[in-house]
């Protein structure tokens, strides 16, 4: 469904909150496009709502502002894994816009999130008029793509321990409480046991198991879905070692 609200005025972009200037729609702004040329519209959606489903047209490419979103996909038995975690500041939706295909997941919101879409005939028109905007705009998806490979390649080739140290790390960007005077972060996870196994790719008893060991080196404490890290800096280099 098309995500249908109030007109953005595009000025400048990266004031959103989305924390990331350099994204494929943040790009199309920066080029500097009159901000009438750049028909944005923002929605809300609350958690457990769908933005589109597995198998629905493209209507359009949207940008996370605020929240988390997980794009799913399901396999031939029905069973669905979540294959991405969409944070803010990050655009889903254009490769599907691209390619001029149906989504090949569902977009569900995790976290009370909120979005910026540009309607695909906007967009058409505008790429098309704007040769320079249009390559602006390939660049940063294939770069997108590209941050994509590189987290398949971890959740493939690295031990789980790595996997779900990543994962806490970059969770931790958006979502965890920090006083500021100590190296200790408290968060609280977005995903069930099951599905932070889908989503790095691993079994619910593999993630039971790892979570155990890192609580015996202490370097992660787990109590349902409130993990407290000791030390942020002792847990990245976990991540970075070498075993």
């Amino acid at each position: 469904m098309g995500a249908e609200g109030k007109p953005i005025a595009v000025r400048k972009c990266g004031t959103c909150g989305g924390g990331r200037e350099d994204s494929s729609l943040c790009g199309l702004a920066r080029s500097g496009l009159q901000s009438d040329k750049l028909k944005r519209t923002h929605k809300v959606y609350e958690v457990g709502q769908n933005i589109y489903l597995e198998g629905d047209n493209s209507d359009g490419v949207y940008c996370l502002k605020a929240g988390l979103i997980a794009i799913r996909k399901t396999d031939v038995n029905g069973n669905s894994a979540v294959v991405r975690l969409v944070q803010p500041g990050e655009a889903f939706g254009h490769r599907s816009f691209l390619a001029n295909e149906k989504h090949a997941g569902t977009a569900e919101v995790l976290v009370k999130s909120k979005l910026c879409f540009i309607p695909k005939a906007s967009l058409d028109n505008l790429l098309a008029e704007s040769p320079d905007v249009a390559v602006r705009f390939t660049r940063r998806v294939a770069r997108d793509l590209r941050e994509i490979e590189e987290l398949y390649l971890l959740t493939t080739t690295q031990p789980v321990r790595k996997r779900l140290a990543h994962l806490l790390l970059g969770l931790r960007t958006r979502y965890a409480n920090e006083d500021g005077e100590t190296d200790e972060t408290v968060l609280e996870l977005p995903l069930s046991r099951q599905e932070l196994a889908a989503a790095i790719g691993t079994r619910p008893e593999t993630i039971a198991r790892t979570i155990k060991k890192l609580e015996e080196d202490k370097l992660a404490f787990f109590k349902g879905r409130i993990v407290t890290i000791p030390s942020t800096a002792l847990l990245q280099e976990d991540f970075e070692a070498d075993y």
